[in-house]
């Protein structure tokens, strides 16, 4: 799987895949083919210490090449949550050295939840790797949203005809709620836990509460999915959450 690098000094390639939204079962053949042979695994972890929820997608795939010997070696990168140029700009820096020292020797893989280039800490490792490696040789492999396995668990369509469909991160004001509703007839907002009262708020007076899908930790232990948002309390809400807001309404039933 290893090839030479246009990179001077890297003999490996990067492969940035996406893991999907916490069930092993929707990593994708692709994946999991680079996973059970790729030497180095790298994971996004946001403090020193901490776990990694896209690892634990892959544990019976580690647990595999573990028993036949072929165990990857494991890196932590920190991504630390927050703001601060200098803190942030550090850490790429830091994460940087540390993968091109990994495809110095070799082939090595990101995995992140979800898709690996919507909302994901790839875009900010390779903004780091670049500069410092140019013609680096990465491999990108997707990976399925959280949105669209909980949309797929409703059993509903997410867009129809000529729906328009508009995808918000964790960090907006009520004015781009707003402003969203307005624009797109199907909105995704994602990450939404801190924001919750706001946007179910905003959604009531609407009148969208019934047209207000919540998907929460989709494919992973405590999974929860209902059609309605007025049947979610603001003090339920973990991180691993989101709402698919669809204008049209659901399908009858």
């Amino acid at each position: 799987m290893s090839g030479e690098s246009r990179a001077k000094g890297l003999s490996g390639t990067l492969y940035g895949i996406g893991v999907g939204p916490g069930d092993p079962e929707l990593l994708t053949m692709k994946a999991h083919r680079i996973l059970g042979e790729v030497p180095v695994l790298a994971v996004p972890t946001s403090y020193a210490d901490a776990g990694s929820m896209a690892l634990e997608v892959l544990r019976p795939l580690l647990a595999q090449r573990e028993r036949a010997g072929r165990a990857p070696d494991i890196v932590s990168l920190l991504f630390p949550m927050t703001r601060d140029p200098d803190v942030l700009a550090d850490a790429r820096r830091k994460n940087a050295e540390v993968l091109l020292g990994a495809l110095s020797r070799g082939d090595a893989a990101f995995v992140a939840l979800g898709d690996i280039l919507f909302y994901s800490t790839f875009g900010n490792l390779l903004s780091g790797l670049f500069p410092l490696a140019p013609d680096l040789r990465v491999e990108v492999v997707p990976g399925i949203t959280a949105y669209a396995a909980g949309v797929a668990k409703l059993v509903e369509p997410l867009t129809q005809g000529s729906e328009r469909l508009g995808v918000l991160p964790a960090v907006y004001a009520p004015e781009e709620i707003e402003k969203a509703l307005d624009l797109f007839e199907v909105v995704v907002f994602m990450k939404i836990n801190k924001v919750f009262p706001a946007v179910r708020e905003i959604l009531s007076r609407r009148g969208l509460l019934d047209r207000t899908a919540y998907i929460s930790s989709v494919g992973m232990a405590g999974e929860r999915i209902e059609r309605r948002l007025d049947r979610v309390a603001p003090d339920e809400v973990p991180y691993m959450s989101l709402l698919v807001v669809r204008k049209n309404g659901w399908m009858p039933r």
